[in-house]
């Protein structure tokens, strides 16, 4: 749902993500109204999707891919459908391949969600694509 471009899946949401000095990437999304949960709030699976996709994103921009292996969130309040939103991620650490992040989803300056998540790179025989 959220991989890929338009050209290769139309249902993608088709972040675009900027990656900025400090290695910290960021996208803006408006909520759509097809990814609801309750009427008119936009569904806590797709939230952590796309802080789940800041994460990877984040990875992606500095050569590497990998998988989550963990992944915690934290609602802090409802989104609505409309919302324009900013999503955004940055690398904490690396230790022992395993790779740990933090992400948060924003409206204006007001954090909605945030994330922690651990990545690993999988074994060679696992190929990973993305595009």
């Amino acid at each position: 749902m959220v991989c890929g471009s338009l050209d290769n899946n139309p249902d993608t949401v088709n972040l675009m993500f900027s990656e900025y000095p400090d290695g910290s990437v960021c996208a803006d999304y408006t909520a759509d109204h097809r990814h609801q949960g309750y009427t008119g709030l936009l569904h806590g699976g797709m939230t952590s999707t796309l802080l789940d996709a800041a994460m990877t994103h984040c990875l992606f921009m500095q050569g590497v891919q990998a998988l989550t292996a963990e992944l915690t969130v934290r609602f802090i309040s409802p989104v609505c459908t409309g919302d324009k939103l900013m999503v955004c991620a940055r690398l904490l650490g690396q230790r022992r391949g395993v790779y740990q992040l933090e992400a948060w989803l924003a409206k204006g300056q007001q954090k909605v969600a945030r994330a922690t998540a651990k990545f690993i790179v999988p074994s060679q025989d696992i190929a990973l694509a993305h595009g």
